[in-house]
């Protein structure tokens, strides 16, 4: 069978199941069709996510992967331009990227470009940037909203832990980080987000501990 790989992401504010979902749901789905070779879980924002399709990417192309697997457009970007060169990238080393909510492939069983389905993806991507600006937009009012009501938005005092408190706290991270595990690998496992190990990674690179 040919080589493939699995992307599940989910932004640092969904729930962490949502990522177990869709790497179940895939891989129930081709696992028979296809070796998946390595499943790409993780949770960070689709603006904010270039160096994890990078290293998705460079694996793919070293490993002899074939094809890419993602639920949706948005879980491998929500930026037009980073999904256009990931797409660029995966045609100039022949590797198939399936969007699984529309059955879509980007080669054809040839190897040739499907052209239509490019640009279906190329139209979704840009809808998918739409749906995030929406989304900031109807946050950023219901902020405004809630400021002019009297609220505040924040911690609330003394809610803040200090340091010391913190590295006490996640003891776990300090260990794996001094180690020199990389934030995504000590995300999994100590199951945190990454919100967290990066807090303490800062604390520990600013010698505060």
């Amino acid at each position: 069978m040919e080589k493939a790989i699995i992307i599940s992401r989910c932004s640092t504010n969904e729930s962490k199941q949502d990522v177990t979902r869709q790497s179940q749901s895939l891989t129930s789905t081709y696992g028979n069709q296809f070796d998946i070779v390595k499943e790409f879980t993780y949770y960070k924002s689709g603006t904010k996510n270039d160096e994890v399709n990078a290293e998705i990417l460079d694996y793919a192309i070293q490993n002899g992967v074939k094809h890419i697997i993602a639920l949706e457009i948005s879980r491998i970007s929500r930026k037009i331009s980073s999904f256009a060169l990931f797409l660029e990238r995966c045609n100039d080393n022949n590797i198939n990227i399936i969007i699984d909510n529309f059955k879509l492939h980007t080669l054809l069983p040839n190897g040739e470009k499907n052209a239509m389905v490019q640009t279906m993806l190329s139209i979704a991507s840009t809808f998918a940037n739409m749906e995030l600006s929406l989304i900031q937009e109807r946050l950023n009012s219901g902020r405004a909203k809630y400021i002019r009501d009297g609220g505040k938005l924040g911690r609330k005092e003394g809610s803040v832990k200090d340091d010391k408190k913190l590295v006490t706290e996640h003891s776990d991270i300090v260990k794996y980080l001094r180690q020199g595990q990389s934030v995504r690998n000590t995300m999994k496992l100590t199951d945190k987000s990454s919100g967290t190990v990066q807090k303490i990674k800062k604390i520990i690179q600013l010698e505060l501990v």
